[in-house]
């Protein structure tokens, strides 16, 4: 089901509120995204306005659209996790950025069941996870491309990651502008910190199309839905672009494959 209505903060936070998959806090980062799409004032030189749709959106079939989606936890812990920064090697990671306002530093919507499916795949002894920090993930930074100092933060983990755990498959992956911020991470890199890069895994990419650096395009998954105006290049957020927890079994399979080849 693709809704193609423009979420208001007030039709979602209704249904949301009375739907319990759905939690406060989700609501707040709905809140700060709504306001990414156009509310929020841009920096002085760039063209981020929104566009937005009159047409009323249904509350109770937005939130059976969306429930499974946001605010979604990882199960019996936070939503941080360091494991590089903290020196933790496991035969595959994950170094993850979350979309716009999300929690840091795996977001809500699609970093933590993304890694549940990678755990379910790999096991989850096997699985190191780390977050963008220095990330501030904020609506000025989308309408700029993305967060420069996640750009850089994120292209630290990568080589920080080869040298603390040479051995590891590595995936990169991010969510929205979390996707931006590969994009430029993967700018900055090195061609030894380039090749290392084992998968490169993008959920509702504004970049689609574009080159992940000098990553190598059957390293790396586009996962853009139908009806999504944020991977067409536009700003206004809709059912599609909230949607992609549904597609994070797939894209495990995809790193796993990757993990297994030779190149």
């Amino acid at each position: 089901m693709k809704l193609h209505t423009f979420l208001t903060f007030s039709s979602f936070s209704a249904a949301a509120l009375a739907n319990p998959a759905v939690t406060p806090a989700a609501v707040a980062d709905h809140q700060a995204m709504q306001e990414r799409a156009g509310t929020t004032p841009t920096p002085t030189g760039t063209a981020c306005t929104a566009t937005t749709s009159p047409a009323p959106v249904n509350s109770a079939t937005l939130a059976a659209a969306v429930a499974g989606c946001v605010g979604i936890q990882l199960a019996g812990t936070n939503d941080t996790r360091n494991d590089i920064v903290n020196k933790i090697c496991k035969p595959f990671t994950l170094i993850f950025a979350r979309g716009t306002s999300e929690d840091p530093n795996l977001g809500n919507i699609v970093g933590p069941p993304f890694i549940d499916a990678l755990n379910a795949t790999f096991g989850t002894n096997n699985v190191a996870v780390q977050g963008v920090n220095n990330y501030p993930a904020s609506a000025p930074e989308f309408c700029i491309g993305g967060s420069p100092e996640g750009s850089q933060n994120l292209a630290q983990l990568i080589s920080q990651t080869r040298t603390e755990c040479p051995n590891t498959k590595l995936c990169v992956s991010g969510y929205s502008q979390g996707c931006q911020v590969v994009h430029n991470a993967a700018s900055q890199l090195s061609a030894t910190d380039t090749a290392f890069i084992n998968s490169v895994v993008l959920f509702g990419d504004p970049d689609q199309g574009k080159p992940v650096g000098k990553v190598p395009s059957y390293k790396v998954s586009t996962d853009c839905h139908a009806g999504d105006n944020i991977c067409a290049g536009g700003e206004t957020i809709l059912e599609p672009h909230l949607s992609y927890c549904h597609d994070v079994a797939a894209e495990a399979a995809f790193a796993k494959a990757r993990s297994l080849a030779s190149n």
